[in-house]
């Protein structure tokens, strides 16, 4: 689901125009990432649970340790995805006569 903001040129300074476009790219990049991000460090994880519970190769601790710290940068990109949508909201609302509308992706 894809969400849709407009607003009136003239109701918004042109530096709060630029602010909010640097936000919302910041979101975008941060939203990349934290894809990029669990797709790798879960093949990883995979392939250290393999090689750790499998073939036994690594102690129990390493094992759980190795596959738990896999989940770090996955959520920190998390994180920082949350706080980047946070700050952009805010800045919207902060715009009079912002209009919001949802629509929904045709896939």
């Amino acid at each position: 689901m894809h969400t849709v903001t407009s607003f009136h040129a003239s109701a918004v300074e042109p530096q709060q125009v630029g602010a909010i476009m640097a936000e919302y790219l910041a979101l975008e990049r941060a939203r990349i990432y934290r894809r990029l991000f669990v797709t790798r460090f879960s093949l990883l994880a995979a392939c250290l649970a393999l090689i750790g519970f499998g073939f036994h190769w690594l102690s129990l601790v390493a094992s759980w340790i190795s596959v738990g710290l896999c989940v770090v940068a996955p959520l920190w990109a998390w994180v920082v995805e949350l706080r980047c949508d946070r700050r952009l909201a805010r800045s919207l609302e902060e715009i009079p006569g912002a209009a919001q509308r949802t629509v929904v992706s045709p896939l």
